[in-house]
């Protein structure tokens, strides 16, 4: 399916995938979202056909037979340095990711893709960068000077904190996401160091969704690495119930101790701290469990606020804890906002009481709106902090 065409001014796409059907969900969602798509099955064919018709950026598969798609990247970056290159990987391929990514790619999208808005979102982001880049270059008129640049930023995109923060960053959900009656939003106030702040909801099964926050321990690649692994993990525990009826995924104690024994088996000395829930969207109540996890979660119903005071072991830390549950039927209009524990230390406060006092009149006072509870901590973007400040937003809407 080659949509060449002479005069047409939408960018093309090549896409290299030997799925055939995978590579057909691809460009028909490409197209329909305005984008000129190209296509070939192997890597071989794929360079070939860069070479030919010079695509404004390249989707490539990674696990292919003959030249595989480190390989395509490998020979792109030297021959064609500022295409846009996005790669598709396998979740949880912790590996190819980070080989993808020291190999020049640009971005990268986890297979089975999910949802699509996810791959359009990486598109037009690694567009709008070389169009940067392009721009940077005329402005320059020195084209040896804009390669020294290129290759500067490709040298730190290569360092492992950027290529974590990038894991992270892509691992997410959208900022802003409804599933059924409830709204969810992600807002994050970054720290100078890499850190281990995760958050995540999502469709388990009909009629009930999963959410958590959770942070590794320390600070570095190492600890965003293990958030890979907890969305791998997270994404198993869906599809054994999906596949074999194995309800882990919707019983948030058996899934922290599922959690808890997997990442005790990666022997890499780390543990999580983790809120994590699960709705049931037709009757409204929520199930948690809570592992490790503080500030404690804050319930908002329109009026007042409190927290969630349910307390349990780290994930990960202990060989054999005891994770317990609790359930909670969600009104209309309530909200359940969750902090990751750096904000515990950007607020000038000195004792524990007084933060949680300020905490909770923060969401008596904004509800739902993050930019305004950030502004009544007398917190703010542009301030580095010890460690990321993560919030976490769900709202059972009318």
């Amino acid at each position: 399916m080659d949509t060449t065409a002479v005069g047409d001014s939408r960018p093309c796409i090549l896409v290299i995938e030997d799925d055939s059907m995978v590579r057909f969900n691809i460009m028909s969602y490409l197209e329909d979202s305005g984008f000129r798509v190209i296509e070939e099955e192997d890597g071989a064919s794929g360079l070939a056909r860069v070479r030919d018709t010079a695509p404004d950026l390249v989707l490539c598969d990674l696990r292919m037979p003959g030249m595989d798609g480190l390989e395509v990247l490998r020979t792109l970056r030297g021959e064609a340095p500022t295409l846009p290159l996005v790669v598709v990987s396998g979740t949880g391929v912790l590996g190819d990711i980070v080989e993808a990514l020291r190999n020049g790619a640009w971005d990268f999208v986890l297979k089975p893709i999910l949802d699509m808005a996810m791959l359009e979102h990486a598109i037009g982001r690694a567009l709008e960068k070389a169009r940067l880049i392009r721009e940077n270059r005329r402005y320059q008129g020195d084209l040896e000077q804009a390669n020294r640049l290129l290759r500067g930023h490709l040298e730190r995109f290569e360092q492992d904190a950027v290529a974590g923060r990038t894991t992270q960053l892509q691992l997410m959900p959208p900022p802003e996401h409804s599933i059924g009656p409830y709204r969810f939003s992600r807002h994050l106030l970054p720290s100078l160091y890499l850190s281990g702040d995760f958050v995540d909801y999502f469709v388990i099964t009909q009629g009930y969704i999963g959410f958590f926050l959770a942070d590794a321990s320390g600070h570095g690649a190492s600890s965003a690495f293990v958030t890979v692994l907890l969305k791998s993990f997270v994404e198993r525990y869906r599809q054994m119930l999906l596949n074999d009826g194995n309800p882990c995924i919707l019983q948030p104690a058996q899934t922290l101790a599922c959690l808890n024994n997997d990442l005790r088996s990666q022997h890499l000395d780390k543990y999580l701290t983790i809120f994590y829930g699960v709705i049931d969207s037709a009757s409204g109540r929520l199930t948690y469990s809570n592992g490790g996890h503080f500030p404690y979660p804050v319930l908002f119903d329109g009026t007042t606020s409190r927290f969630l005071d349910h307390r349990g072991p780290p994930v990960g830390l202990f060989p054999e804890p005891v994770f317990t549950e609790a359930q909670l039927d969600l009104q209309h209009n309530n909200v359940l906002a969750l902090f990751s524990d750096g904000v515990l230390d950007a607020l000038p406060e000195t004792r524990l009481n007084d933060k949680k006092a300020r905490l909770l009149k923060a969401i008596d006072r904004c509800g739902l709106f993050a930019g305004d509870i950030f502004a009544s901590l007398g917190l703010a973007a542009e301030t580095t902090y010890p460690d990321d400040i993560t919030l976490l937003i769900a709202e059972r809407e009318f």
